[in-house]
């Protein structure tokens, strides 16, 4: 199996592949203002993940290497990205981030902190970079230098859920077909490819999903292993058909991400490593991890980036190691399938994207197996067995509880109720022109930012920090709904119109009757 076509099948030279998976998603965050948090984790993500990411795929393409990965961010991830005002944002808080790693240069120089010196000169060269790279290498258009990747074929584009709702808690059909039919739709416009294949946010899966995705025209979905029916005794390694030869999952492998992720036995809780805790006066990470929650080290980023390609040279190894053994037991090559979401390669774990950037390199350069995206090892290596699906998710348990939580019980409902309302008067007004139209097109993406998974797993959390954002959503959607039951808009129905259009506005090419396709 090859980019350029070529099978391998059958050669034991060939141990396997590696498909990674760049997720990511942030809720609608644009002109979210800055309190409490506001924009800033839209930005944060932006300057930390998404810019470092994109850095790593430019270099490595420029020196004549081709770092196959797959593209999941979210489409509203990716309006937002695309957003004029969100980018405008991005350079404002930048400059303001850097004016504050001057002031403390500044102060620690007088109080001689040495080390603390050191550090607000690292921030400044590294931020300094982060900017230069997002107004001159890519001109403030990530959306676009995302396209590019895309079109070259070093990208493969994955569809998903519009806003990322949890769709196994949506209670209607016609929710769920929007929201993946918007989803591809904004992937496709926005990334200039059609995605042959879906991430379900949060590899959230209930029985019925297979039937939905095909219609949506998906060729194939990630799921996590707990979603597998107990009796079955299936390998991540290997994809099934979910419908014969119609629609294929692939399985997340969970040791993997584990061997990454996980606090405890992961890279990222690596003593080296930045630690999230911040300086108050100056709002900097200036620690690490340490060995222990009673001593605090001052971070070091020379040791913390070394370490970081001695964990991908390590991930490669063990990579290597699994997909060799696999070979040596079966006919073909198998692939072993690894999200890595924006929010921990970079955000979270700041040295991530260093982290990836050697691993790519030592697989490009050494090559102990292939590095490639679904769809053309699917070309070569077509399913041979079918596999039952259940409920399940990579959350707590494999199960729907992160999301179902009690202390949720009141938004569901809310959000189902404004489902059945928005259904009802979509229906009855199927010919929509004007003034009716735009209410109802923008009663449809209220309702679809209201369902974002975020405020569901924020709720089972107890943080309540951004539990008025679905609310507000319901409340417009159900605001749009009684200006379309009226024959005529006044002036200041007008205003409210155009208003609610100005604040929320992703999916500008969204069509109310969406939510009257055909379901199964």
């Amino acid at each position: 199996m090859s980019h350029d076509g070529q099978h391998e099948e059958g050669n034991r030279s060939f141990p396997g592949a590696l498909a990674l998976i760049l997720t990511g998603h942030m809720p609608y965050l644009r002109a979210a203002g800055r309190r409490p948090d506001g924009e800033d984790p839209l930005h944060e993500m932006i300057a930390c993940s998404i810019i470092p990411t994109l850095n790593v795929l430019y270099d490595l393409r420029e020196r004549g290497m081709r770092p196959y990965v797959s593209l999941a961010y979210s489409p509203v991830l990716l309006e937002q990205l695309a957003d004029i005002v969100v980018q405008k944002h991005f350079v404002i808080w930048m400059e303001r981030w850097l004016a504050r790693c001057e002031a403390a240069l500044r102060r620690w120089q007088r109080q001689r902190q040495r080390h603390q010196a050191y550090l607000a000169r690292f921030y400044l060269d590294w931020g300094q970079g982060i900017l230069h790279s997002f107004t001159t290498r890519y001109g403030r258009n990530l959306v676009a230098a995302l396209r590019e990747l895309c079109a070259t074929g070093t990208v493969e584009p994955l569809g998903g859920a519009a806003t990322h709702a949890y769709l196994p808690l949506l209670s209607r059909q016609e929710s769920v077909r929007a929201q993946l039919d918007i989803g591809t739709l904004t992937v496709t416009r926005l990334l200039g490819r059609r995605p042959r294949g879906v991430w379900l946010p949060e590899c959230g899966f209930r029985p019925g999903l297979e039937q939905v995705l095909r219609l949506n025209g998906t060729r194939y979905f990630i799921i996590d292993p707990a979603s597998v029916a107990v009796d079955a005794c299936v390998t991540h390694l290997r994809p099934r058909w979910v419908m014969p030869r119609r629609l294929i999952a692939l399985l997340r492998a969970v040791d993997a991400s584990l061997q990454i992720v996980s606090p405890a036995i992961g890279y990222v809780g690596d003593p080296l490593y930045l630690a999230p805790r911040r300086d108050r006066s100056t709002h900097l990470s200036i620690w690490r991890n340490g060995d222990s929650d009673t001593v605090i080290e001052p971070y070091d980023p020379y040791h913390a980036f070394r370490r970081a390609q001695e964990h991908a040279i390590h991930f490669a190894e063990w990579a290597a190691a699994e997909l060799r053994a696999f070979a040596n037991r079966h006919d073909r090559p198998g692939m072993l399938v690894v999200p890595l979401d924006a929010e921990v390669l970079g955000r979270r774990w700041f040295e991530g994207v260093a982290w990836l950037r050697t691993l790519l390199e030592t697989v490009l350069i050494h090559r102990p197996f292939a590095l490639t995206t679904p769809s053309p090892y699917l070309r070569a290596f077509r399913p041979r067995q079918s596999i039952v699906l259940r409920d399940g998710s990579w959350g707590p348990g494999g199960d729907h509880s992160a999301w179902n939580a009690p202390a949720g019980a009141l938004l569901r409902r809310a959000l189902d109720e404004t489902e059945d309302l928005v259904v009802g008067v979509v229906r009855r007004f199927p010919d929509a022109r004007g003034d009716r139209e735009r209410a109802l097109n923008q009663a449809v993406r209220e309702l679809l930012l209201a369902q974002a998974s975020d405020w569901l797993l924020l709720l089972g959390r107890n943080d309540a920090s951004e539990s008025h954002r679905p609310w507000v959503h319901l409340a417009r959607c159900r605001q749009l709904c009684a200006l379309a039951e009226r024959a005529s808009l006044d002036e200041d129905d007008q205003q409210t119109l155009a208003a609610i259009e100005e604040i929320d506005n992703p999916f500008p090419h969204l069509n109310y009757r969406i939510l009257t396709a055909e379901t199964v």
